[in-house]
């Protein structure tokens, strides 16, 4: 059987890795805040944020920058920690610690991971009641600074910004509200993916950041194999805004084809969260078609306090958030299968393979014709250009 396939990356993919004189001339002509050299004056404790190993932001590539500018200032290693804001993620470890910031970053300053149940302070309340608590050790610090990246968001429109805060480094009771309680207030539409304009749970979480306060945010957008492809420093809010106004086009899958029999969906960015992928592109694939899911995580799928599974039936205080299969089959293609919870999907359309032998032949014996296939290499962080789009 011949098939007709296209590649469909994002407009971003190939866009090439920042060069260092540009994030130095990030960090020194930010949007909205001073540099950090003037940030710095008279400053005596430095708290680093770090997004969680969710998150594909390469903040090695962007720390050693940071630390320039701080010692610089007269700021010593023995006065900088940095904090893992894994939100109601489960821990992280030395090795993720490594991943994220660099191993001689590792041996040379703290890391501590973020305790929503506990170690949490509270500083405020935002319009829509939702308490403000944050992370005590970075409470304790006078120089805050934090480091992740924009990505499309199925609840948010867009992660990065205050959400290094919220839930990054938020209390559950926080989290829960503005997840649970401030979220149902959201106008319905069909997908929150990239909706930020009217969008309650972004503007909840924006007023959180603003009342815990961050001195500076660096957020970048990603390219296709991970590395920082754009960097936007300054406030919270107006570095956020920044690099929203360019992922809108940098994320965006545009000329999708219609009638497509077959989505093979990778998930590179975020493989531990690869169920995005479904919720991302279900709308796309007819009532008898096919997705190949790549979710090649030999950690598995990350641990959810919310909303993840925790037994056959039990969910966390945030219910289920399983996407719905509306299509004939969810070809799963993963060498790391675990029975139950590696991914939050109905199991009824689910086919497990560990090999791309396997899951080409579950395409084959799907159809009687020549199918339509889109090929998806970032699918849980691209996509379609409707989406995005919108205001």
């Amino acid at each position: 059987m011949s098939w007709f396939t296209l590649f469909l990356p994002m407009v971003g993919y190939e866009k090439q890795k920042v060069k260092d004189d540009v994030f130095k001339k990030a960090l020194r002509e930010p949007h909205g805040a001073k540099p950090i050299a003037k940030l710095a004056e008279g400053k005596r404790e430095v708290a680093i944020v770090v997004d969680d190993m969710t998150r594909p932001t390469r903040a090695y590539q962007i720390i050693p920058h940071i630390l320039e500018e701080l010692n610089a200032a007269g700021i010593s290693d023995d006065h900088i920690r940095f904090i893992m804001g894994g939100g109601l993620h489960g821990a992280w470890y030395r090795y993720d610690f490594a991943k994220k910031i660099g191993e001689e970053n590792v041996e040379r300053y703290p890391v501590y991971n973020h305790n929503p149940f506990s170690n949490c302070e509270r500083v405020g309340e935002t319009s829509w009641g939702t308490p403000v608590e944050v992370n005590a050790e970075y409470n304790s610090c006078d120089l805050k600074i934090g480091i992740g990246s924009v990505l499309p968001h199925p609840m948010t429109g867009y992660g990065g910004g205050a959400k290094i805060i919220l839930p990054g480094i938020s209390s559950f009771e926080t989290v829960y509200h503005n997840h649970v309680d401030v979220h149902r207030k959201n106008p319905p539409l069909d997908s929150l993916w990239g909706f930020v304009k009217g969008n309650l749970t972004r503007a909840d979480i924006d007023e959180a950041g603003r009342i815990a306060g961050m001195d500076m945010k660096i957020d970048v957008l990603v390219n296709g194999v991970g590395d920082c492809a754009e960097i936007y420093a300054g406030g919270l809010d107006e570095a956020f805004t920044y690099a929203v106004s360019e992922a809108k086009h940098h994320y965006s899958t545009p000329n999708f084809p219609s009638n497509v029999d077959v989505i093979v969906a990778n998930t590179y960015a975020k493989a531990n969260e690869a169920a995005l992928a479904v919720s991302s592109w279900k709308h796309r694939l007819k009532e008898d078609g096919v997705m190949v899911l790549i979710a090649q995580a030999p950690e598995g799928q990350t641990t959810h306090y919310l909303v993840g599974k925790f037994g056959k039936r039990q969910y966390g205080p945030g219910g289920s958030q399983t996407p719905e299969v509306n299509f004939r089959k969810l070809v799963i293609y993963s060498e790391y299968k675990v029975p139950d919870p590696l991914l939050p999907i109905a199991e009824s359309k689910v086919v497990w393979v560990k090999t791309w032998k396997e899951a080409l032949e579950e395409v084959k014996s799907s159809f009687t014709h020549k199918p339509k296939i889109a090929v998806l290499p970032n699918a849980e962080i691209q996509c379609d250009e409707k989406f995005l789009n919108r205001e």
